[in-house]
């Protein structure tokens, strides 16, 4: 029995062993891939973590404002008396006790400030409001309608960079418990 093998010739072998890597330029078109790929994940990653910052941010302010406006509303609740500076940055009250009190926006720069009763400082170091605008207006008592004062205070997170700033505006109306 003869067996018929056929030899390829040596330089055949060779070039076929060519054939099983990757070209120069499928190298470069899959490094290509991965980068857009790469450079898209970093950027949602990076939209992500703005927003979670500028939520915060919000909240922070959000909580500052809110709590500066309840402590405004319980104090003045059973005042005897309310007037507001012309400027709407003061509210002068005299308590339930009969004592003198005022809330002010003082502001620290050239709108930026804070809210203060007296000489305590209601809002954080961490907020600036807006002393720009009316922050009180009050409403004398006519026609059986007790005096009312309007609270209108805007905040926003200081030295929050320009993405992750934040504005938060709260309002209320507090109608005192004095009848004339």
């Amino acid at each position: 029995m003869t067996e018929n093998f056929k030899c390829k010739p040596d330089f055949v072998v060779k070039i076929n062993n060519l054939k099983k890597g990757y070209t120069l330029i499928e190298i470069l078109i899959v490094i290509f891939i991965f980068a857009i790929l790469m450079f898209v994940t970093v950027q949602s990653l990076s939209l992500t973590l703005k927003g979670s910052k500028k939520s915060e941010n919000i909240i922070k302010a959000k909580q500052n404002v809110d709590f500066t406006i309840s402590t405004i509303e319980r104090l003045i609740r059973n005042a005897g008396t309310i007037s507001c500076s012309v400027d709407g940055r003061t509210l002068n009250y005299t308590d339930e006790y009969g004592q003198p009190a005022s809330f002010s926006c003082n502001p620290s720069g050239s709108v930026n400030g804070y809210i203060a009763s007296g000489s305590a400082r209601l809002t954080n170091t961490e907020i600036n409001i807006n002393c720009s605008g009316v922050v009180f207006n009050c409403t004398p008592a006519s026609g059986g309608v007790p005096p009312s004062v309007k609270i209108i205070i805007s905040g926003k997170k200081q030295g929050a960079p320009g993405s992750e700033e934040s504005s938060v505006t709260s309002s209320t109306s507090v109608m005192l418990r004095v009848y004339d």
